[in-house]
């Protein structure tokens, strides 16, 4: 019997994930998933046993489980290295830490047979010590073909919808755009995010749940300790991000004006480097001014506060509890 034709290729980028890996896999080789899913599990040079609970789960569904053994060269090196010998209609990405809810896999891999959009949104949660978060699209027509330039469907959208967590691209979109992302560095799911959106045209919104998004762990990248240590990663994906500008359409630079939220709000939180933070502020006024005022008004102007009197990230926290914001 021939395999079966794969229809959604899914990268995890796994480093010393042994703690968490057999979560992540469990919710994606359950045995009534379907063949249709294609798992490209990229060892990125671990030092625990991450590659023998691979090995693991690749001989219990080796219909759908592939691996990938590599050395260490960060995020963007295991999903360059997926993308290369994807096979799925559609890509996306799940990290080891992180799981599927099964079900909302189950039901995505169904829906895919009837999708021709150049990107899906799913709904997912982020998973904190404090509380559960559920974001999910406002205001749309669920499996409804909307095309990108389709201002309506913007306008009561949060930004944190718009995350790796919930995007799935068409595979074709990603090669299209010779889709190649930094290696060496974190944050670069960031560029996963803008790149495509170059050449994608349409997008459709599921209603299903897909993604927990468990911010809980201690020493991932969203660890502000961890952010204070890489701060100059992102100021790297913000760089390259302000020298593209210009090339970008206009739903590319949504998610820029995403990422710079994001990279502002954990600068000010991190405040380890004024010098670093005020030459990013600078370059992001000159080549993207329209972006620089919409960042400081959705930061509710925290970011002026900074410039003007140095206020940092403790300011912020109260503006957010004032404000009920969770960025």
């Amino acid at each position: 019997m021939s395999p079966a034709k794969k229809i959604l290729s899914v990268v995890i980028p796994t480093y010393n994930m042994e703690a968490y890996l057999r979560r992540c896999l469990d919710s994606v080789t359950r045995d009534n998933i379907p063949s249709s899913l294609e798992l490209i599990v990229v060892n990125d040079g671990s030092t625990d046993g991450s590659l023998a609970i691979m090995q693991e789960y690749a001989a219990k569904r080796p219909d759908i489980v592939n691996i990938i053994d590599k050395p260490n060269g960060h995020y963007g090196s295991c999903v360059n290295a997926a993308l290369k010998i994807a096979t799925g209609k559609y890509f996306r990405i799940l990290d080891a830490d992180d799981w599927f809810d099964t079900d909302g896999l189950i039901k995505l891999l169904n829906e895919i047979e009837n999708i021709s959009t150049d990107i899906i949104v799913s709904p997912y949660k982020k998973i904190r010590k404090t509380k559960t978060i559920e974001y999910k699209p406002k205001q749309v027509l669920y499996n409804h073909a909307y095309d990108l330039s389709q201002e309506s469907i913007w306008a009561n959208q949060d930004f944190e919808l718009f995350v790796m967590h919930s995007m799935t691209f068409r595979t074709s979109v990603l090669r299209d755009v010779k889709l190649h992302l930094s290696e060496g560095i974190c944050y670069t799911d960031n560029e996963f995010l803008i790149y495509p959106t170059q050449m994608a045209g349409s997008i459709i919104f599921l209603k299903s749940l897909l993604y927990n998004y468990d911010m809980t762990r201690e020493g991932q990248s969203m660890d502000p300790a961890v952010q204070a240590k890489n701060s100059g990663h992102l100021a790297i994906i913000i760089r390259r991000f302000t020298e593209k500008i210009d090339k970008l359409g206009a739903f590319s630079r949504r998610f820029c004006l995403r990422v710079l939220i994001s990279y502002y709000y954990r600068r000010l939180f991190a405040c380890v480097d004024d010098k670093e933070l005020k030459e990013m502020d600078r370059l992001v006024k000159i080549s993207a001014p329209y972006l620089f005022k919409d960042v400081d008004a959705a930061l509710l102007h925290a970011p002026s506060l900074w410039r003007r009197f140095g206020l940092h990230f403790v300011f912020y926290e109260k503006l957010k509890r004032v404000f009920n914001i969770d960025r």
